[in-house]
């Protein structure tokens, strides 16, 4: 896999984010990503998973600008709902998910964060979800499973604002359990993501299903009206603008 690098520590498995220096998603990222699932899920003895980065100072800063900004509509349905079947699939998946952030995350990379069990944070990270600046909605079902991360004040200002929280906030505001040097969250993680995975695993599962805060996710013609929904944004004017304004920013740094 060119995009994450799978590493067994014992009964966790670690899925490293290996896509250079900003980790930026792609449509052939998120299907790695959806095969590792695939097989933490089905090995017995994988009792847990972390997300992690091979990049020292960026976890994920999201969607490609690149690629993905260039999709067609199409192309963009199909790849938003893949990338919203792995935030509900890490969310509810009937084992530990630890999310080691030893770097920022951002964007895209901040949702998949929110979608862990538990998440570890480096004391100089920070994390944001800017879609709101973007002029980009998102389904209102994983805006819910979002906000339910952290306090309501906090998650206002992630969601709403487009806030970029800092390990400190994070942790105050009950986004991150712990915060911790970077050179230290992933041994971190490892050592919760263990302790979890050590528990009976029928037990945790039935306990994670039954303290999920927002429930199912609405399926079938539901569903697939909110997909639309967001692609008919996403290709709006208003939204076309920004994302042609943030490339060129991009641009002008190099």
């Amino acid at each position: 896999m060119d995009c994450i690098r799978p590493e067994r520590d014992g009964h966790v498995l670690v899925i490293h984010l290996a896509r250079g220096r900003a980790n930026a998603l792609t449509a052939s990222m998120v299907d790695q990503l959806h095969r590792a699932v695939d097989d933490a899920e089905s090995a017995t003895a994988i009792r847990a998973i972390v997300l992690a980065s091979d990049s020292p100072k960026v976890f994920c800063g999201g969607f490609d600008v690149t690629e993905v900004f260039a999709y067609d509509r199409d192309r963009m349905w199909a790849f938003f709902e893949r990338f919203a079947d792995l935030f509900e699939r890490l969310r509810t998946l009937p084992k530990p998910v630890v999310a080691a952030l030893s770097g920022h995350a951002f964007a895209g990379g901040a949702i998949l964060a929110l979608a862990a069990d538990v998440r570890v944070m480096s004391d100089t990270a920070s994390l944001a979800v800017n879609e709101v600046d973007l002029g980009v909605v998102l389904p209102s079902h994983m805006l819910r499973a979002m906000a339910a991360t952290g306090h309501w004040d906090v998650m206002r200002a992630l969601l709403l604002g487009g806030d970029a929280v800092t390990a400190e906030r994070a942790l105050s505001g009950g986004i991150v359990a712990e915060t911790a040097p970077a050179i230290d969250v992933l041994p971190v993680a490892i050592t919760r993501a263990r302790n979890l995975g050590d528990k009976p695993a029928h037990a945790f599962a039935a306990h994670k299903l039954a303290l999920d805060p927002v429930g199912a996710r609405p399926s079938g013609d539901a569903w697939r009206r909110e997909i639309d929904r967001v692609v008919e944004v996403w290709f709006g004017e208003e939204a076309s603008a920004r994302r042609r304004a943030l490339v060129d920013k991009l641009a002008r740094k190099g």
